[in-house]
């Protein structure tokens, strides 16, 4: 739907590896009535309203490899991360299963890690209307 008269789907990776575009991200949380608020770095991850925030999306780097050979290259990789009875979960589909993260304290020393690793973008999942109302602050 983002592209209909590409030959060739400009939001996913050339090699057929599924690696999309922020594109089809935000169109896919729009169908579900959420959006997603592309986070400052500049900003104190202390002002962040957690409790108006249904999740994060991350897009970090990440090592490339062929099997068990690891090659000298990174490439962009999504991630997310979901509040869960309490506790925040890494849900990084690289990983065999959801790694807890702890409860707020500890989310704020994740997401400030990998924000300081540099390449690295934080996109918060929140309803239409608290994107609107910037209710996330």
């Amino acid at each position: 739907r983002l592209a209909p008269d590409a030959r060739l789907n400009p939001h996913r990776s050339l090699l057929g590896t599924g690696n999309y575009d922020v594109n089809v991200i935000m169109a896919a949380l729009q169908s579900l009535e959420l959006a997603a608020v592309w986070w400052d770095k500049r900003r104190s991850l202390e002002r962040l309203a957690l409790g108006q925030i249904l999740g994060f999306i991350l897009n970090v780097p990440s090592h490339v490899s062929l099997g068990f050979v690891a090659l000298p290259l990174r490439r962009k990789h999504w991630l997310a991360v979901r509040q869960l009875r309490g506790t925040y979960y890494n849900l990084d589909s690289k990983l065999r299963a959801p790694v807890p993260i702890g409860g707020e304290a500890e989310l704020r020393a994740f997401l400030r890690d990998f924000l300081s690793q540099g390449l690295c973008e934080v996109f918060l999942v929140v309803p239409r209307a608290v994107e609107e109302a910037g209710a996330w602050l």
